[in-house]
């Protein structure tokens, strides 16, 4: 072998030397960085870890007053699918209306963003879970949302209620927000669903759950709708931190569309007729029962000792039965019963027409 031949295939054994130490060691390209509670390379929600979430299928954010001034219009264009956005808190007092709400709507209306609503509850008994409903339906003015309404159940003055309590205050609330024709459901955090809120909520598939647990996986044993898996949250166009949900499960804005109308405040959808199924006689006393109404929120019995009704008197009643009290001895009373439901500003709408009369004499 020439001397010039060695030369040649020693530089081509350095040239190939060198072309494979460069792929030895050169830098690596970084495999993309998941965002967390974002999407993945393959289009599914991950959580902080990186690890898919079960069933997620749309991301949204709930807020308030607290995040003060939001870009909805910045908001739009991030993965952000939905908003929740608080109306208020307690009773239905304007002081008590959260200022960012009409805001907030607005920005969401313009953005084509879906949106639906939630109240902070302060209910200390039924009465106050009625005014709390009002209060979300004054706020709504009607209009349609996207989501279920949900009633904010956390505060600790609640708690010590017990469980029955606490679900006599929720049934208050969803019934009054289902008579407008909403889907309505609870949020409250893990702690609240596992030992506060009655179990008849979470086996119920027509209350919506949206369950609070901050952490990077859902524990909740029940069938959650929506979880809220994150104070800590960004969003572009929302100053600070945001709490960051996920939908589970198929979605369509049909589901949540009212099934009645709301014309000038007023719900068009009355409660028709009852029938006063029994009347049980006792010592100055009558024990009325009558048949459930559905639209109904309750009922108004009017009673007297004349078949024309004269001078007669009335109560309310949100069951379906009363007891009539303080009557005379040994004289016949004539009984009548009339449902009604309630309009956006809380007015009773009263069926058309009362039930048949009956009558029965009191005991000595």
């Amino acid at each position: 072998m020439s001397k010039s031949t060695r030369r040649i295939i020693k530089g081509a054994i350095i040239v190939s030397l060198v072309f494979v130490m460069g792929l030895c060691f050169a830098p690596q390209a970084k495999a993309a960085k998941i965002k967390a509670w974002s999407k993945n390379s393959s289009g599914k929600f991950v959580n902080d870890k990186g690890k898919v979430i079960k069933g997620a299928t749309m991301k949204g954010v709930d807020v308030s007053k607290w995040q003060g001034n939001i870009d909805w219009k910045k908001v739009s264009k991030t993965d952000v699918d939905f908003a929740i956005i608080r109306c208020g808190f307690g009773d239905n007092i304007r002081s008590q209306d959260d200022e960012y709400w009409e805001k907030n709507v607005a920005g969401c209306i313009k953005y084509n963003i879906p949106f639906s609503t939630y109240l902070y509850s302060y209910a200390q008994n039924t009465t106050q879970a009625k005014s709390e409903a009002h209060h979300v339906l004054r706020m709504l003015k009607g209009r349609d949302v996207y989501f279920p309404i949900y009633y904010d159940m956390e505060e600790g003055a609640q708690a010590k209620l017990g469980k029955t309590k606490i679900g006599q205050l929720a049934n208050t609330f969803l019934d009054i927000i289902n008579q407008q024709g909403y889907k309505s459901g609870i949020y409250a955090n893990l702690n609240w669903w596992t030992n506060y809120i009655p179990g008849s909520f979470s086996k119920d598939v027509t209350v919506s759950k949206w369950v609070a647990q901050w952490d990077s996986d859902l524990d909740y044993k029940g069938s959650a709708n929506m979880w809220q898996c994150t104070s800590d949250g960004s969003v572009s166009g929302i100053n600070g931190r945001v709490d960051l949900n996920f939908w589970f499960g198929d979605y369509d804005a049909s589901w949540f569309k009212r099934s009645i109308t709301v014309r000038s405040g007023v719900q068009v959808v009355r409660p028709g007729k009852t029938k006063i199924k029994s009347i049980k006689a006792g010592h100055r006393k009558l024990t009325v029962k009558w048949k459930k109404v559905k639209h109904a929120v309750g009922y108004k019995v009017k009673y007297s000792r004349y078949k024309s009704m004269k001078k007669s008197k009335s109560k309310i009643v949100k069951g379906k039965s009363t007891t009539l009290k303080r009557l005379k001895a040994k004289k016949r009373y004539y009984v009548m019963v009339r449902p009604y439901s309630t309009s956006v500003e809380g007015k009773r709408l009263y069926a058309k027409k009362w039930s048949s009369k009956k009558s029965k004499k009191t005991k000595k």
